[in-house]
């Protein structure tokens, strides 16, 4: 007996996240996503071709992956993606017809966040592969070699970021009436601005942005000159990496619970558009 309402709220939030993940596939974004794609692997590549002799190929691609890519377009592309998945129905009134039907809130919102994780996740890897293929066809400014090593620990914290990230969009479009607003102010804002200046450790374990690095820099293993390029505000210290994974996945956690507690009491109407 206890068994099929556990089914009933799984297949809720796997159906959620399907119709989700085709409706947001609909959208012409993904013209853009893929013009991003090539733009990436064409700046790798040109901006290999003009490397000089103060830096080699994978710092460069450690870099780009982090402050471009890591820092800037997963961030937003999760958060606006996010945001039009859960907003956007209720912008148009399309949630208030699911709401009328037997389902749970919870498992809808839930269903949401799964579909944008995993669509910001694939841009994520997507987007890291692409820069280092652009810096990959120019062997000679690797020092010791094209070590795809480096690209994969990148893939992966990015992955867990976009996740984070989606769940922060989720939030925001369940609590606020400007998610996009808010979610860009406290998380690309605020949370970047913790993360890479001088506070507390304690504080900055609060942010997206800090686990994702130390995460990253334990994968590396960089120089004292790339770490310091990476991480300007702090000492890079590895016996001080603590436990990355399990700080984002208690962001992730609360972030979720929140977002479930105000999408499930809170009677949401038509609003304007941002």
């Amino acid at each position: 007996m206890t068994a099929r309402p556990r089914l009933r709220f799984l297949g809720t939030v796997v159906e959620s996240a399907r119709q989700t993940t085709l409706r947001l596939c609909r959208q012409r974004l993904w013209w853009i996503v893929l013009g991003s794609i090539f733009a990436l692997v064409a700046v790798g590549w040109l901006l290999g071709m003009r490397l000089g002799e103060r830096t080699n190929g994978q710092s460069l691609f450690c870099i780009l992956a982090w402050w471009l890519h890591g820092t800037v377009l997963v961030p937003w592309f999760a958060l606006y993606v996010g945001v039009q998945a859960v907003h956007g129905s209720l912008e148009d009134r399309t949630a208030l017809y699911l709401f009328l039907r037997p389902v749970g809130r919870v498992p809808l919102l839930l269903g949401n966040w799964l579909a944008v994780s995993i669509l910001s996740a694939s841009v994520a890897v997507l987007g890291t592969l692409a820069l280092f293929v652009g810096l990959a066809a120019n062997p000679e400014v690797w020092t010791d070699g094209v070590h795809g090593h480096v690209a994969w620990v990148f893939a992966g914290s990015l992955a867990l970021g976009a996740v984070a990230y989606a769940a922060a969009a989720v939030f925001f479009s369940a609590a606020v009436r400007r998610p996009l607003v808010w979610a860009a102010f406290f998380v690309v804002g605020l949370q970047q601005l913790t993360a890479n200046l001088p506070v507390s450790a304690g504080l900055r374990q609060f942010t997206i942005t800090d686990p994702l690095r130390r995460l990253v820099l334990d994968g590396i293993e960089p120089d004292a000159r790339l770490a310091d390029l990476l991480w300007p505000a702090e000492t890079f210290q590895p016996e001080k990496i603590g436990t990355p994974i399990v700080d984002l996945a208690w962001l992730v956690g609360v972030t979720l619970v929140l977002a479930c507690w105000f999408y499930r009491r809170t009677e949401y109407d038509a609003r304007p558009r941002d």
